[in-house]
């Protein structure tokens, strides 16, 4: 019988199989990242739905999820589709400068690594609270202050199992 996995660090996914991008990448750079890796090993839809990212010195300091995307890109198309927005005769013009020269960079929408985290050591219960305490669906594994890799709200799925059966 092959033995339970209870830790942070037996279910968690290690940091180096993570896709990165560069804190001060724009957003469409993280789309085009993030898109690469959803076809992992060349299968679709197979790799992570997240990326992990850096800061120039190449230390993590955040994790960007398709979430963190797609919440900034809704904020910004209520800004480009607001009528009275667009019925301005200036409107136009910002629009057009705000999809060419978009501001938003992957440090302001990503989830920084201080805001939550497991140690490598914590059990699966104390991990499914932490996720649940925080809202999000991933954290960073810390061992000995070093992240070594990300749990996710679906590799706590699998491995409860044996609380159902």
């Amino acid at each position: 019988m092959a033995k339970e996995k209870n830790t942070a660090e037996e279910i968690m996914v290690p940091l180096e199989d993570y896709n990165t991008i560069n804190e001060k990448a724009t957003i469409y750079e993280a789309i085009r990242v993030l898109r690469e890796s959803f076809h992992r090993d060349g299968r679709a839809w197979y790799g992570h739905r997240s990326v992990i990212v850096k800061n120039d010195a190449g230390e993590p300091t955040g994790i960007l999820t398709l979430g963190s995307i797609l919440r900034a890109a809704g904020l910004r198309e209520l800004f480009l589709d607001d009528p009275d927005f667009k019925a301005e005769s200036w409107g136009w013009y910002y629009i057009k400068k705000i999809v060419e020269e978009s501001a938003i960079r992957v440090r302001d929408i990503m989830q920084p690594l201080g805001l939550a985290a497991v140690r490598a050591s914590d059990e699966l219960t104390d991990i499914a609270k932490t996720l649940l305490k925080y809202n999000v669906n991933s954290l960073p594994v810390l061992k000995k202050g070093k992240v070594i890799g990300i749990v996710r709200t679906i590799d706590i799925f699998m491995a409860m199992d044996r609380y159902f059966s």
